[in-house]
Formats: structure tokens, sequence, C-alpha cells
């Protein structure tokens, strides 16, 4: 009989494709693993960075609410106190008799060249920036440049006004203090030439209140802007400065205070505006996320 030549075996037949089927199938197997790995430290650290974040901000939002809602409910006890020290209470609290009653050399005679003959009208007119002008400006000012806001705005607004708020409260609250404790009397009493009725008000002349608060409501403005980087910073401070010093102006030539007066409030009102909101840590620090050679950073000033 005849024989055939026998063939390979089916699975010997079959055999190097299986083994170049696991050999292709190992060195995918094997890129794909080390395709993975360099990819994991990104992916990882992506996801960390994620959820970094994700956990600050959870835990920053309570903190900032809490912070915000302290601040605001200091300022206004402060606001109540300064209040009742002006409106209530301030005939008992002001001296009856002055303490300082006779001016150095030099304010009497840079009083007599500033006095206006009409000082009522100077007392009007400084009233009105010290109290409506320069606030109103400053703040429109400061709505204005963070037009550019959309989420969140009113929040940035109401931590834009805090600083200001606390520059304002405790730098008046000190004004009334040493204007209590000082008991310097006024020019307009000091040189009046028609009798009129004296009143405890009269002894309350140093330092400048108005001068002391458009001073610290420039500053801060100023400061507020500076920190946000807001492009309207340079118009900030121009404006708030020039009003605050036409208002410092204003109170010599309606008779209300000296020049002394008025250069000690201002500085104490500028150095108020620079230092409570950085002593009391409430100027916006404009914190923001920014990619980074790890993933991302938390940079600002804090």
């Amino acid at each position: 009989m005849r024989k055939w030549p026998q063939g390979p075996e089916p699975r010997e037949a079959v055999r190097p494709s299986e083994r170049e089927s696991v050999q292709n199938d190992a060195i995918v197997a094997d890129r794909c693993r080390a395709s993975t790995c360099d990819r994991c430290p990104v992916t990882l650290r992506i996801i960390a960075t994620l959820v970094a974040l994700s956990c600050t901000t959870a835990h920053a939002e309570p903190v900032v609410e809490q912070r915000r809602t302290t601040r605001l409910l200091a300022i206004t006890a402060g606001g109540l106190v300064y209040a009742a020290s002006e409106l209530l209470v301030k005939d008992e609290l002001a001296p009856d008799r002055c303490r300082w009653c006779t001016p150095p050399g030099i304010d009497e005679s840079v009083r007599n060249s500033l006095v206006w003959d009409r000082a009522g009208r100077a007392g009007l007119i400084s009233n009105f920036t010290g109290y409506a002008a320069l606030p109103a400006v400053s703040g429109a000012l400061l709505v204005l440049a963070s037009n550019d806001v959309s989420d969140a705005r009113a929040l940035r607004l109401v931590d834009d006004a805090i600083p200001i708020a606390e520059a304002v409260v405790y730098t008046q609250l000190l004004t009334q203090i040493l204007k209590f404790s000082v008991g310097r009397q006024r020019p307009f009493a000091r040189f009046a030439t028609e009798p009129f009725t004296p009143a405890n008000e009269d002894n309350l002349s140093f330092f400048s209140g108005h001068s002391s608060l458009v001073f610290s409501i420039a500053v801060s403005s100023g400061m507020v802007a500076h920190r946000r980087g807001y492009t309207l910073e340079p118009v900030i401070w121009a404006t708030g400065l020039s009003l605050a010093a036409a208002t410092a102006y204003l109170r010599i030539a309606a008779d209300r205070h000296y020049l002394t007066d008025v250069l000690v409030g201002s500085a104490i009102g500028a150095a108020g505006g620079y230092l409570i909101p950085r002593l009391t840590g409430s100027l916006p620090g404009g914190i923001s996320v920014v990619p980074s050679g790890n993933g991302a950073a938390i940079v600002g000033r804090f």
C-alpha cells in the first residue's frame, strides 16, 4: 500500500500562529502598560489637583462666609457706637470748656489767610464733598471697575466695601476719643467778633473728623483697587485724594478747624485707610487658579 507523506499534525500546524498571537498580544499588552504607566502620573496629578481644589473650596467657603459675617457685625457695632457718640451723648462727652484754647502762631496765620468771608458756605460745601461726593464717587468707580466680573459680583462688591467701611468706622471712633479728650477750642469760637451762644461742641476742634473721614475713604478705596488690579485704579486714587484734600481745605475756610487739625486728621485718616484693612486682613487677595508644572496652583495676595 502506498503511503502518502504525512503532513504536520493539526496542533503543530497552528502552534506557530498561536505563539505569534501570544507574542503579539504580549507586545501589545506591554506597550499598553507602558503607555498607561507613562500617563499615570499626569492623570493622578490632575485628579489629585481637582480633588484638592474641591476640598479647598469646600472648606474655604464656610470660612470666608464666617469671616465676612464677623466683619460686617463688627462694622455695624462700631458704627452704632460712633452714631451714639455723635447723635445721643455728644454734649455729655464733650468738655464744657476748652482745654487747649490758644493756637500756635502758624495756625492763627493760616486761619487768617484762608478763612472765607462767608464761612458758613464753605462749611456746607465741605459737608457735601466729605459726606456725599467722595463716598458716592469712590463707590461708583469701584462698581464700574468690577464691571468685567460676571460670577458672584455682588459678593465681590461686598468684599470691596468691607475694608473701606472698617477704615472709616475705626478711624472715626479714634477721632471721637481724641476730640473728646483734647478739648481744643474751634477757631470761630476763639476769634468770634459777634456774640454767639457757646456750646460744648465748640471745644472739639482737634482733630478734624471730616479730614480723617475723607482720607480714610480715599486711601482704603485706592488700596482695594490696587489689590484687585482694577484698570481704574489711577482714577480712583486721583479722584479720592483730590476730593479729600479739597474737603480738608474747606474745613479751614469754614473756620471750623486750624491747619494742624486738618493735617493730623488727614494723616490719621490716611494711616487708617492703609493699615486697618491690613491688620484685619480684609483686603481682597485676588486669588486665582493657574496651571503649574505639577498640575495647578492657587496664587494671589493673602
